[in-house]
């Protein structure tokens, strides 16, 4: 397949780990991460309360507090060429999204962005949203967003030191 994806000096990789499989998105299927603004820290859902009418306050029972699942959006860049066995641009840039799609369509995964040096577990595929696609003259490129949800927002992932695997980050 003709990828046509520019080498990028210092660019770093997103990870998407299913099972014990790890993919690079520009390795595995020419898609540049673009943009990964997921937050560092999660918002704390509301602790159980009451609020006795005779009296000040509220008794908010805090000994432990649990925290909301969240979205985040990925941006994502891609681009090819026309082969010279017939295959169309168009046709080589449908194909990777769909690659990725078939990887991350089903069930729970973890994702790890080297840019910002965060990652996440229990998260799953939750939409897609086409920004732009551009055919001309032999080459098409698509740049695209693709939203995640994270039922996990306290576990802190990271690529292992060999980088081969997200594992979660041993507490200090």
């Amino acid at each position: 397949m003709a990828l046509d994806n520019p080498t990028l000096v210092g660019y770093k990789p997103f990870y998407i780990q299913v099972n014990s499989s790890l993919y690079d998105t520009k390795t595995e299927w020419g898609l540049i991460a673009k943009s990964n603004p997921y937050p560092a820290l999660p918002s704390a859902k509301e602790p159980y309360s009451n609020d006795w009418k005779d009296e000040n306050g509220e008794d908010e029972y805090t000994e432990h507090i649990y925290y909301e699942s969240f979205e985040f959006s990925v941006g994502f860049y891609i681009r090819a060429k026309d082969t010279t066995n017939g295959q169309t641009a168009e046709e080589i840039v449908r194909s990777k999204i769909a690659a990725f799609f078939n990887v991350i369509k089903d069930g729970e995964f973890a994702v790890y962005d080297a840019y910002t040096a965060l990652g996440r577990r229990k998260v799953r595929y939750a939409s897609y949203k086409e920004d732009k696609f551009i055919s001309r003259k032999g080459t098409a490129r698509c740049m695209f967003t693709v939203t995640f949800k994270c039922n996990d927002p306290v576990t802190l992932m990271a690529l292992n030191s060999n980088g081969t695997a997200i594992e979660e980050v041993s507490a200090s």
